[in-house]
C-alpha cells in the first residue's frame, strides 16, 4: 500500500482543482440562466449551441483531453530523468507543433463551413454554418490553453488553471446583457455577440496562464521540430488517445445534430439537463482526474505498482461517494431545481417540464460518467492510449444507434437515455480489462464492494426519507 503522501497530494490537488472548477460551473450555472432567461428554448441558441460544439470537441481533442492526457506522463517521465530545463524544451517543441496544426484546422473549417452554406435550406442549419467561422478561432487558444494547464497541473500549480474557465462565462454573461441587445431584436443576430464574447474569452484564457509559467521557469521558443523522439511517442499516443479522451464530446455532437432534426426545443433541453448533470461530475471528476494522472505517471515512471493502486483506488472511491448523491437529488427533485435556476424570462413552464424529462434519463448517468474519467487514468498513467480508444470506438457506434432507435418514440429523452446506457457500458468494460492487467488483489477488491455497499443503503434510506417528506402536506400538519 502505498504511503499516505500519494494520498494527500491527490487530496490537496482535488481540493484546490475542485475549489477553481466549482467557481467556474457556479458561473457556468450563472450563463445558463442568463441564456434561458434570454432566449429560452428558441432556434437562435440551439444553432448557437450547435456550433459551439465543434470548439469544444476540439478542446477536448487538442485541448484539455487526449493531447494533455498524452502529454503529461511523457513531460512527467523527462521531468523525472532529464529536468526541468529538459522538460520545458519539450513543452515549447509540443506547443509549437500543436498551434501549427490548430491554424491549419481552423483554416480547413473556416472554408468548409462556407462551402457548405448554401447547400442547406433549414434556416436553423444556416445560422449554424454562418456562426462556425466566427466561432472555430477559438480552438486555438482555448486548446493551448488546456495544454499548458497540463503542464502547470503537473507542476503542482492549480489555483490559476482551474479559474481560467470562469473567464469564458464572464465573457457569456457580460455578452447576454450588453452586447448582444445592441445587435437588435432579432435572436439570430443577437447570438453573433456571443460569438465575439468566445473570442475574447480564448485569447484571456491562455493570457493568465502565462504569467505563472514564466514564474515556475518556462519560457516559450518557437520550435516546430515534427520529427523529433519525444514529439514521436507523442503522435503515437495522442492518435488513438484522441478518439477514445473525447468520445464523450463526439457522442453530445451527435446528439445535438440529431436533435437539430427534432427542433431548437430539442437541442436546448438537452443543453439545459446536461449543464444540471455535468455540473458534479466537472467540479470533482475532472479535478481528481487532473491531480490523478500526473501522481500515476510519476510512480509508473518509478515502477512503484503500489503507489498506482493506492492512487486509483482512492480516487474511485471519493468520485463515486460524491457522484452518487448527486442522482438521488437530481431524480427526486428535478423539477424544483429546474424552476428555481431555469424558469424566469423566455423559459416557461412548459420548458422546464420538458428540461426535467430529459434530466431523468440524463442524472443516472452520472456515475458513470465520472468513474469513466478515473478509470481512464489507469490506462493513460501507463502509456496504454490504444484500449480506452477500442472501446470507446464499440460505444460509440452503438450510440448512435441506440440514438436513432430511441429517438422516434422518445424524442429528446432517448437521446438522453442512449447517452447513460452507452456510458456504464463503456465505464464497465474498461473497469474489467484495468482489472484484468494490474490484478487488483483481493483485500482491494472486498474494500471497493463494501464500500458500495455501504453507499447503496444510505443513499436507499435518504431516498426513502427524501421521498416521504416530499408526500407530507406540511401545511396540514401545522394546522
Amino acid at each position: 500500500m502505498a504511503s499516505s503522501p500519494i494520498r494527500s497530494r491527490i487530496s490537496r490537488g482535488a481540493l484546490v482543482g475542485s475549489i477553481g472548477i466549482f467557481l467556474s460551473r457556479i458561473t457556468g450555472l450563472a450563463r445558463d440562466i442568463v441564456f434561458a432567461r434570454v432566449w429560452g428554448t428558441s432556434d437562435a441558441l440551439g444553432a448557437f449551441l450547435i456550433a459551439f460544439t465543434i470548439p469544444n470537441l476540439f478542446r477536448r481533442l487538442f485541448g484539455e483531453g487526449a493531447l494533455t492526457e498524452a502529454f503529461v506522463p511523457l513531460f512527467n517521465e523527462k521531468l523525472e530523468k532529464d529536468g526541468r530545463h529538459r522538460a520545458f524544451l519539450l513543452v515549447s517543441n509540443a506547443v509549437s507543433v500543436v498551434g501549427l496544426v490548430l491554424v491549419a484546422l481552423v483554416g480547413v473549417g473556416i472554408g468548409l463551413s462556407a462551402v457548405l452554406q448554401p447547400l442547406f435550406s433549414d434556416a436553423m442549419a444556416r445560422l449554424t454554418l454562418k456562426l462556425l467561422p466566427l466561432l472555430l478561432p477559438y480552438t486555438i487558444f482555448i486548446c493551448l490553453a488546456g495544454f499548458l494547464a497540463g503542464v502547470l497541473y503537473s507542476l503542482q500549480r492549480f489555483s490559476i488553471p482551474s479559474l481560467a474557465p470562469i473567464i469564458l462565462n464572464a465573457a457569456f454573461i457580460a455578452a447576454a446583457l450588453f452586447l448582444c441587445p445592441m445587435f437588435g431584436p432579432d435572436a439570430r443576430r443577437q447570438v453573433f455577440g456571443l460569438g465575439l464574447a468566445v473570442l475574447a474569452a480564448g485569447v484571456l484564457q491562455l493570457g493568465v496562464l502565462l504569467p505563472v509559467l514564466r514564474r515556475v521557469g518556462f519560457r516559450w521558443r518557437f520550435v516546430p521540430d515534427f520529427k523529433s523522439d519525444r514529439l514521436r511517442e507523442l503522435y503515437r499516443l495522442i492518435l488513438p488517445g484522441m478518439f477514445g479522451a473525447s468520445v464523450n464530446q463526439l457522442n453530445v455532437l451527435c446528439d445535438r445534430l440529431l436533435a437539430g432534426f427534432l427542433g431548437g426545443l430539442a437541442v436546448t433541453t438537452l443543453y439545459f439537463s446536461e449543464r444540471l448533470v455535468y455540473l458534479p461530475v466537472g467540479v470533482f471528476a475532472v479535478a481528481l482526474t487532473a491531480a490523478c494522472l500526473p501522481v500515476m505517471s510519476r510512480a509508473f515512471a518509478a515502477g512503484n505498482r503500489g503507489q498506482m493502486l493506492d492512487a486509483l483506488i482512492y480516487a474511485f472511491n471519493l468520485v463515486l461517494y460524491i457522484s452518487l448523491p448527486c442522482v438521488l437529488v437530481l431524480m427526486l427533485l428535478g423539477l424544483p431545481i429546474v424552476d428555481l435556476i431555469y424558469t424566469r424570462g423566455s423559459f416557461d413552464a412548459d420548458s422546464a417540464r420538458q428540461t426535467v424529462l430529459v434530466l431523468l434519463f440524463y442524472a443516472p448517468g452520472i456515475p458513470a460518467f465520472a468513474a469513466a474519467k478515473i478509470v481512464r487514468i489507469g490506462f493513460y498513467s501507463r502509456k496504454d492510449m490504444k484500449t480506452p480508444v477500442r472501446v470507446s470506438g464499440y460505444c460509440l457506434v452503438l450510440n448512435l444507434i441506440l440514438n436513432v432507435i430511441l429517438m422516434i418514440p422518445l424524442q429528446q429523452r432517448g437521446l438522453a437515455l442512449s447517452t447513460t446506457i452507452c456510458a456504464y457500458i463503456n465505464v464497465g468494460i474498461l473497469a474489467i480489462l484495468l482489472h484484468r492487467d494490474l490484478r487488483l488483489s483481493r483485500s482491494q477488491l472486498n474494500g471497493l464492494a463494501t464500500a458500495m455497499v455501504r453507499l447503496a443503503a444510505a443513499l436507499v434510506v435518504a431516498g426513502l426519507v427524501m421521498w416521504w417528506l416530499m408526500r407530507v402536506d406540511w401545511s396540514a400538519a401545522e394546522a
